[in-house]
């Protein structure tokens, strides 16, 4: 049964080692840090408690970084940022998996001008056309409110091809100040639908999870990770063996929040909906 909180986090500060904090939809949305995340991180940090951040984001780490301070979130208020996007550049570079060592040489990839920071110094030369390509980098769409459709036939001939996509945002889609924004993951999604195989950095995949907590240097069952997103926080801390915390204000608001509050009927209903169960649930990351 999911602990529901009253109240703010405080109440499980001794209850874990080490938390684990999702981006978007848990310290900000694209707009001003949550004022409540922000509270929240210092008390934290305050108790010397490490604290990774974990971002679907397909930059680089220090892109995340330079972000968030320069929304004015200090750095010495988390320990490390984790990105899908730095954790796919390091699989890239060591290449000893099977998945990345059997890439070829040639990469397609739909966005280089928007997310360029993964591919440099890899090996990898990056093409212009799918057709000349030995695999596929989905790091997300060209421009921020593409539509799935226009690349329909680029993701059709890439599966008909046997190309190996992978991705470096599993995210199908985020809430930017209100407006529904499409990630990587969609493009993924169906590419998968059209018969293609798809690699995944990032969550909820459970490697990325198990990557934080090595980082982190804490087991597993001593970390709790927050987050908004019932299908990649709670279900990659599920499958990584993890506790969690899901919040109601972010992806999932329309549905778990009544005029700002959690609305406790719809979360019981929405969790007896197939699903990973969070530990916790609040209405937002706040003290």
């Amino acid at each position: 049964m999911t602990d529901i909180l009253a109240g703010g986090v405080a109440a499980l500060a001794d209850r874990y080692d080490g938390w684990i904090l999702d981006v978007w939809g848990t310290i900000y949305d694209g707009g001003s840090v949550f004022e409540g995340a922000r509270v929240a991180m210092e008390e934290l940090a305050r108790r010397g408690t490490p604290v990774a951040v974990l971002s679907n984001s397909p930059r680089q780490p220090a892109i995340v970084q330079e972000r968030l301070t320069g929304l004015g979130l200090a750095k010495d208020l988390y320990t490390v940022i984790i990105t899908s996007g730095g954790e796919t550049r390091r699989h890239l570079l060591d290449g000893s998996d099977a998945v990345h060592a059997g890439l070829g040489e040639n990469v397609y990839t739909f966005a280089p001008e928007r997310f360029g920071d993964i591919l440099p110094g890899t090996g990898f030369t990056r093409v212009d056309e799918v057709a000349q390509a030995d695999w596929i980098l989905n790091a997300g769409l060209a421009k921020e409110f593409d539509p799935v459709d226009i690349y329909e036939e680029r993701l059709a001939t890439g599966a008909a091809r046997g190309l190996a996509m992978v991705c470096a945002n599993p995210d199908h889609a985020v809430y930017e100040l209100g407006r529904l924004k499409l990630h990587a993951g969609s493009l993924a999604a169906r590419y998968e639908a059209l018969g293609g195989k798809v690699h995944y950095h990032g969550k909820p995949h459970a490697p990325v999870f198990r990557r934080a907590a090595e980082v982190l240097g804490l087991p597993v069952d001593r970390l709790l990770m927050v987050g908004d997103n019932r299908d990649t926080d709670i279900a990659g801390a599920a499958a990584a063996g993890m506790a969690s915390l899901l919040l109601a204000d972010g992806i999932h608001h329309e549905r778990l929040l009544a005029d700002g509050a959690l609305d406790t009927t719809a979360l019981r209903a929405f969790l007896a909906e197939p699903g990973a169960q969070p530990t916790h649930a609040a209405a937002r990351l706040s003290w």
